[in-house]
C-alpha cells in the first residue's frame, strides 16, 4: 500500500543505504493511517507516548522503546500523550550483500532481505540497541568523514542484537505469499474505507470488495486489523473528526455529519469512547 505519511524524497542523500527522519508532533492524534511496507521500517522514541497497532497487536510505546514493524505487517500509529518526538529508520538491507556468496549471507542477509525473518514489534530497556542506534542517528546527521563506514558497522550489530534477542518467527516461502496474497485482498477495501468514510459504508459493498463471503471477510478483517470492520470505520472517522475539532469553525453537527456519522449523539458517545473526552470539550480545548 502506498505511505503517504512517511515521504523518504527529502532525507539527506537518496544514494545513501539508509534514511534517518526526525519527526516532532505537539498535539495528540493519529500521525498516520493504516498501512503497510514491502520491507522491514524502525521507529526510535525519544519523547512523549503514543500507540502503534500491528496487525492485530497493540502496544503502547514511550521514550526511548524501540519499534520494529515487518514487511507486510498493517500498521498505524497515533500520539496519545502531547509531544512526541521519534526517528523513523529505513534501511536497504540488500547493501549488506557481498559480491561473493558465502555461509552468513545465505544463512542470516538473505532471509533478512526477503523478509523470512520476522522480529518483535517493540524493544524496551535494551541499551546495546539504544547505544547502537544513537550511535547511527549520530553519524548520521553530522555525517563527518566515514560516516557511512560507521553506520554500516552499526547496522550490523543492530542485525546481531535482533537476532540473538528478539526473533519472533521465521517465515517459509508459502506463508509469506499467503500473507501478501491476503493483505492484496484487503487493500482495496482499506482504501475503499478511506476514500469513502464520508459516506454510508456497509459490509456487503465491503466483502464484495475482498471477495469473500460477509462472515469470512469480518474473521479476516478482524484477524488483520485487530478490531472489527465497524470498529475500524468509526476509529478512522473519529480521528478525522479529531483533527476538524482542533482545526476547524464547524460545529459539532457539521463535523459529526462530514465524518459520515448522520447522528451527532451517536457521534459524541462514539468520540468519547474513543477519546476519552467529549467533542464539545475537545472544541473548547482548541479554542
Amino acid at each position: 500500500m502506498d505511505d503517504n505519511a512517511l515521504r523518504y524524497d527529502d532525507m539527506s542523500d537518496k544514494n545513501l543505504f539508509i534514511k534517518i527522519k526526525k519527526e516532532e508532533y505537539e498535539t495528540s492524534g493519529l500521525i498516520f493511517s493504516s498501512h503497510w511496507h514491502e520491507q522491514i521500517q524502525f521507529y526510535y522514541f525519544t519523547r512523549g507516548n503514543a500507540v502503534i497497532r500491528c496487525n492485530s497487536r497493540k502496544f503502547e510505546v514511550n521514550a526511548n522503546d524501540f519499534a520494529i514493524i515487518n514487511s507486510k505487517e498493517l500498521h498505524y500509529i497515533e500520539n496519545i500523550g502531547g509531544s512526541l518526538t521519534l526517528y523513523m529508520i529505513k534501511i536497504d538491507l540488500t547493501f549488506i550483500y557481498s559480491n561473493k556468496a558465502d555461509s552468513i549471507q545465505a544463512q542470516f542477509l538473505t532471509p533478512l532481505s526477503q523478509n523470512f525473518i520476522l522480529f518483535e514489534n517493540v524493544v524496551r530497556n535494551d541499551e546495546s540497541l539504544l547505544r547502537c542506534v544513537n550511535r547511527m542517528i549520530h553519524e548520521y546527521f553530522t555525517k563527518e568523514i566515514g560516516f557511512e563506514l560507521a553506520i554500516k558497522s552499526q547496522v550490523y550489530d543492530l542485525i546481531v542484537i535482533l537476532l540473538r534477542g528478539y526473533v519472533k518467527k521465521i517465515c517459509n516461502e508459502n506463508e509469506l505469499k499467503s500473507q501478501l496474497l491476503l493483505l492484496q485482498h484487503f487493500k482495496n477495501v482499506i482504501n475503499y474505507i478511506e476514500n469513502s468514510f464520508t459516506e454510508k459504508i456497509d459490509l456487503e459493498k465491503l466483502s464484495k470488495i475482498a471477495g469473500f463471503s460477509k462472515g469470512h471477510f469480518c474473521r479476516l478483517f478482524k484477524r488483520i486489523t485487530g478490531m472489527s470492520a465497524i470498529d475500524y470505520i468509526n476509529n478512522l472517522r473519529i480521528n478525522k473528526a479529531f483533527d476538524l475539532l482542533k482545526s476547524s469553525d464547524l460545529n459539532i453537527t457539521e463535523i459529526a455529519l462530514s465524518c459520515g456519522f448522520s447522528d451527532s449523539n451517536y457521534f459524541s458517545r462514539i468520540f468519547k469512547n474513543h477519546k476519552k473526552i467529549s467533542p464539545m470539550q475537545m472544541k473548547k480545548q482548541s479554542r
